[in-house]
């Protein structure tokens, strides 16, 4: 399971947030954040947003009954009685927020995922486009899609770099031949994004540069777009 793709961790951080995620899976999850910074980022991210939203509720008061009842269950402080329809109304009740939380979820999902801001499209001229490239307005992820025809030599890859002005290429990660790639982005490359005016395009040995510099010719420099 590729846990660096934004929507699977946006999605676990909330079960995790919202006591949804347990038992293996939890404990999964708790390892994933210590090891990874895009999951803490994610999670912290989710506490925040929830914490932000549960201030915006109204708190209900519940009923003597619900506050008798929990502390049998709690305490074991001797059996209450349960009529049928008192038992009828706590399932609905269960019923009723699962139902909430799920509601929940999906709110600050939607909430969270953030609008697609383009960066560059990538050709080798205006009339022969390969790559739409556009990042996440919080600038924590791309997505490439691929526009045109690319074939890229025998054994080679096209690989993307962000040029920031006065400094070094830093790699972006290979492009995609057909279809679309979506990539978490690294503090660094975040870095570099902020700072650059143009991407570039190399065509490098199967599995990318092995220097962590363009390798290859450089086939395409673009623009980054000025973000709207």
């Amino acid at each position: 399971m590729n846990y660096e793709q934004p929507e699977l961790l946006e999605r676990l951080s909330g079960e995790y947030v919202l006591g949804l995620l347990r038992g293996a899976a939890r404990r999964r999850f708790d390892r994933l954040v210590d090891d990874s910074s895009t999951a803490r980022t994610s999670l912290h991210r989710w506490e925040d947003d929830w914490c932000a939203l549960s201030r915006t509720l109204e708190p209900i008061q519940p009923s003597a009954r619900v506050w008798i009842e929990l502390r049998q269950r709690v305490f074991g402080s001797g059996p209450v009685p349960v009529r049928r329809s008192s038992r009828r109304i706590w399932q609905l009740a269960a019923a009723a927020g699962v139902v909430a939380v799920a509601l929940i979820v999906g709110l600050v999902i939607r909430q969270q995922q953030p609008a697609l801001q383009a960066v560059a499209t990538l050709g080798t001229d205006p009339s022969h486009l390969l790559w739409q490239v556009d990042r996440s307005r919080d600038l924590t992820a791309l997505t490439i899609r691929t526009v045109g025809a690319v074939r890229p030599p025998p054994e080679k890859v096209y690989e993307l770099w962000a040029l920031p002005r006065g400094g070094s290429p830093v790699s972006l990660g290979l492009l995609p031949t057909t279809g679309k790639s979506e990539r978490s982005l690294t503090a660094s490359q975040r870095t570099a994004i902020a700072a650059a005016d143009k991407l570039a395009v190399s065509i490098e040995p199967t599995g990318g540069s092995p220097t962590g510099s363009p390798t290859g010719p450089v086939i395409i420099v673009a623009n980054i777009q000025t973000a709207g």
